[in-house]
Order: structure tokens, then sequence, then C-alpha cells
């Protein structure tokens, strides 16, 4: 039987292995005192035949590269998911460690799905915790523009998640979790990044996960319909825009993908009505809320940008014709992100 030692060395040495460059094993090393060490290792304990039940099985016949890699993932998960490294925005401003991603029965729910699996596959698993260091930004328009994430189940502490997965994974109610699904599909994120922050609300969960980004439209600067133009947004890039009207509550706003040619991908849109125009210029084509792919910018910058709106009598949104919004439209190049990992 493997004492912890052995067995923790032998784990880590896997990792740096099978990712080099990555940064992986050395960056769970970096994160563990030696007593911390110790107590994850015997968790990694998976027996000569490891099954779903995390028992030995006679009917599976487990190479050592199996055992290596199924302990590898375990320890990503073990690290990852848990208040160790993973963070939670508990309200705007306050980020702190997300103790209640890591379920009592997480190493059962895990093996349960990949006991058993190939050596390459279980890699497919592992491969979620780091990024693709070839991704581009075309990577990205191309995944955001096949799908909306899956809708089942959410991100931060999936214990099935592979990058040989075909779609996009994850919940789709949110703007903004549509986004984060396609970022972590594309490769240019891994799961590492998500778990800094498994629910952002707020101007500074974006700015620890996003960085500052760059003004295409100043929120001081009146956004006139009809005679005021944005801005080329590059392929790829992540847009982000918000009135400062809405206070802190509405700041979240609406994130989409540019697509670079004026239109953009986004999920939980607000709709446009095919043939819809204001003021002469044209919001469509057609954008449902679920989803879209080929959606003009100006379509949903117009919920925005422009004369306020405001409620009428009845309750339907109307323009304040004497007031113009604080309209803010912001973008992000995803391969420069303050804390890409």
């Amino acid at each position: 039987m493997k004492n912890w030692q052995t067995r923790w060395d032998e784990t880590i040495n896997y990792l740096k292995a099978k990712f080099p460059g990555a940064n992986l094993g050395e960056h769970i090393e970096s994160l563990l005192p030696v007593k911390l060490r110790q107590e994850i290792s015997k968790e990694l304990s998976i027996g000569k035949n490891p099954g779903k039940d995390g028992e030995d099985d006679p009917g599976v016949k487990s190479t050592k590269e199996q055992r290596h890699a199924l302990r590898g993932l375990l320890l990503c998960q073990r690290v990852y998911y848990s208040k160790i490294w993973a963070k939670k925005t508990f309200n705007p401003g306050n980020i702190v460690a997300d103790e209640w991603m890591l379920p009592s029965g997480w190493k059962n729910t895990s093996q349960k799905f990949w006991g058993g699996k190939a050596e390459k596959d279980i890699l497919e698993g592992i491969g979620m915790f780091v990024i693709d260091p070839t991704a581009t930004l075309d990577d990205l328009v191309k995944v955001a523009k096949k799908g909306k994430p899956d809708g089942i189940g959410v991100l931060p502490g999936n214990f099935t998640l592979s990058r040989a997965d075909k779609n996009t994974r994850g919940a789709a109610e949110t703007c903004y979790n549509g986004v984060v699904g396609w970022l972590l599909q594309s490769g240019i994120v891994s799961m590492r990044w998500v778990m800094l922050d498994t629910s952002p609300n707020g101007s500074h969960s974006c700015a620890q996960l996003f960085g500052t980004g760059k003004a295409v439209w100043d929120g001081n600067t009146p956004f006139i319909v009809g005679t005021s133009v944005l801005p080329t947004v590059k392929a790829g890039h992540i847009l982000h825009m918000w009135i400062d009207e809405s206070g802190a509550a509405g700041w979240n706003g609406h994130w989409v993908v540019s697509n670079g040619d004026g239109t953009i991908c986004g999920v939980n849109n607000g709709e446009i009505k095919p043939g819809l125009e204001e003021d002469g210029v044209a919001l469509g084509p057609e954008v449902k809320k679920a989803y879209t792919n080929n959606g003009l910018l100006m379509g949903q910058w117009l919920g925005y940008g422009g004369k306020l709106w405001k409620s009428n009598e009845n309750g339907r949104p109307v323009r304040d014709p004497n007031v113009y919004a604080h309209a803010n439209l912001v973008q992000f190049n995803p391969l420069k992100f303050a804390n890409r990992i």
C-alpha cells in the first residue's frame, strides 16, 4: 500500500509530465502546506482497479496510467472546487472563500462518472483545469456561433466536464453565464479561472476576472440615435453594456461576444422583432431572448444607449424626450484577462 508521500509525489509528477508548461502540478503544490497535502493524499486512494463505486472492482482491469490520471483529476477537483481556491461574491465588493462547491460525497460523484474510463478520456477531464495555449479569438466566435450552453447543470463544481465535449456546457439563463460557457469551451480560460468567482456580481468581481477593459462608448457622452456611431469591435472581444442610472443593482447589464462585423452572439437578449427600427436605425435581424448568433450590436445597445428609458402611466417602456442615458459599453480582450489561467 502506498504511503501518502508516495501517492502525492506520483500524482503531482503525473500532472507535471502530462501538462508541461501549464503550471498545474506546481500550482497545486504552491497552494497546500505539507499537513494539508497529507490529508488530501489519503483522499486520493482509489485501490488497484477503481470502479464506479469507489472500491476495487474485479471487472475493471485498470492500468497504472489510468490510476495516475484518475488521481490527478480527483486532486484537481479536490483543490480547485474547494475553499482552498474557490471564491464567490457574497455581495458586491465582498468576495469570500466558497465552501459550498465541494459536497461531502464529491469523490463518489466524480468516480461514478470517471471510474473505469481510459487514460486519454480522463486527461480530457483534467484538461478543463488548464487553458489551451493555442486558443484564439476566432475559436471563441466559432464556439459562440455554434449554439448556447446546454443548460444542464452549472459550471462551478461540475465533476463531468471534459475538453472532449462537443457542445458548450453549463447554465444559459443569464447572458454572463453564456459568455463564460463559451470562454471555457474555447479553451481561452480554464475551470481554475471560473472558480476564481463562482457567483460574480458587480464591478469588483468583473475587475478580478476581466480587468478594466477599454471603453467603446463612455457614459458621459450622450448616444444620439441616428447620429452617433459605435466604433468597430474586434471579433472575439467580450462586450459589457449598462447604464449608470441603474445603480449597483443594474450594473451587471448585458454581456455578449462580438462577431467583428457589427453583430454579436448572446443569450438572455433584448428581443428584436424583424424589421424594427428607431429613428431610421435598423435594429434587426430578429433576435430571440434565448439566443442569437447574428443579432446587431446596435439592437442590444439601444436597450441602454440613447434617451433614457422609463415607464409611462401604463407601465410601458418609453424614451424620456429630455434626458439621455449615461450608457456605457466596454470591451475586453479575453486573451489579456487580468487573471487568465
